[in-house]
């Protein structure tokens, strides 16, 4: 057992905690509690002091695109280059994932995304599903998600099948909203939705695209509990950074994800919200931008013990950043602000109770 002690703890994603300890039973996260207790229960227990530091959930990257990557090593680096980014779950989508299954499987939680074309898909495709879902169900250590490209082509028989297919092993659904955003009419986008909630295909499902959506498609995602997926290039006009903190303020369900990216852009993104909503100002309470890399992702990773909040049970993945580092504390009578939140105030990042050498 190990005991890790910093100086803030961001406990169950709702607030900072001062001089609290976790306690690591190899890869979970057995206990949380005061300092003062160290010596009357833990003094035999190896401890790490990070004295300057707060400890937080590592991120999840709910979907990244390595098709440009050309081989195993080019897949490795990319996910080691996210790791070091404080990122140890990930949803990633490779054509040919058979070849990545056991790639970084130490680092991170790797869920593989397998995709599917309504403008394309035929009954050989659905006979591929069916084996990949039972490769699925035969080993548990494994998770997928399935995302759907262009789902208003789906021929009637085939989507039901399909939904059918999903939900007899509750695979986690991706659905790319391109195709939706000419639908305006009201009378359409309620039939639509309607259908596919009868057959159970897209409640609790993720929807690409949102920012480019009409409020009414969003309004009618919300009721289904859907969440709503914004990549970081899709941040980078001030109408959609406008956007997307005002889904946050309407408490809708946020996810962000690197999509095709090749750099990994948390960080900016935090200081842009920060930089245009002056009424947003991202300190620990509130945790809106947090939750969309971290609380929220939860659903996708079903197979794995969650890292998604630090608390009892949990696995023991968490960052540890310096926030004396680059005026994350602004002075010291303040709390750390997350506004100042980056990549170089990362100093540590823990995965399954085994640190990653950054």
């Amino acid at each position: 057992m190990l005991v890790i002690s910093p100086k803030w703890i961001y406990s169950n994603n709702t607030k900072l905690e001062k001089d609290k300890s976790i306690l690591l039973d190899g890869p979970i996260i057995l206990d949380i509690f005061d300092n003062e207790l160290i010596e009357k229960k833990y003094k035999d227990i190896s401890r790490i002091i990070y004295p300057n530091h707060i400890l937080m959930p590592t991120f999840t990257e709910s979907y990244i695109d390595l098709n440009d990557c050309l081989s195993e090593k080019e897949i490795e680096i990319k996910i080691k280059s996210l790791v070091s980014n404080g990122v140890t779950r990930l949803c990633v989508y490779k054509k040919n994932y058979k070849d990545i299954l056991n790639i970084c499987t130490d680092l991170a939680d790797i869920s593989h995304i397998i995709e599917l074309d309504g403008k394309t898909i035929n009954q050989l495709d659905i006979k591929k599903m069916t084996d990949i879902f039972d490769f699925y169900k035969s080993d548990t250590s494994k998770q997928f998600c399935l995302s759907i490209n262009n789902i208003i082509d789906f021929d009637k028989d085939i989507i039901i099948k399909l939904s059918s297919i999903i939900n007899e092993i509750d695979i986690k659904v991706h659905i790319k909203g391109n195709c939706l955003k000419n639908i305006s009419n009201k009378k359409i986008i309620n039939e639509t939705m309607n259908f596919w909630s009868e057959i159970n295909l897209i409640d609790n499902s993720c929807l690409h695209g949102v920012l480019h959506l009409s409020d009414y498609w969003l309004a009618s995602a919300k009721k289904r509990n859907i969440t709503a997926i914004i990549s970081y290039s899709e941040l980078i006009s001030i109408d959609n950074i406008v956007r997307f903190s005002s889904l946050l303020k309407r408490n809708y369900k946020c996810i962000l994800i690197t999509d095709t990216s090749n750099s990994y852009n948390l960080y900016e993104i935090i200081k842009l919200i920060e930089s245009i909503d002056v009424e947003e100002k991202n300190n620990f309470d509130k945790n809106n931008i947090l939750n969309c890399i971290t609380k929220n992702t939860s659903n996708l990773f079903q197979n794995f013990i969650s890292t998604d909040v630090i608390k009892k049970g949990n696995k023991a993945s968490f960052n540890i950043f310096d926030y004396t580092s680059n005026q994350l504390l602004i002075n010291k009578s303040s709390l750390p602000q997350l506004r100042n939140l980056d990549k170089q105030s990362l100093t540590h990042v823990w995965s399954a109770g085994e640190q990653y050498k950054i």
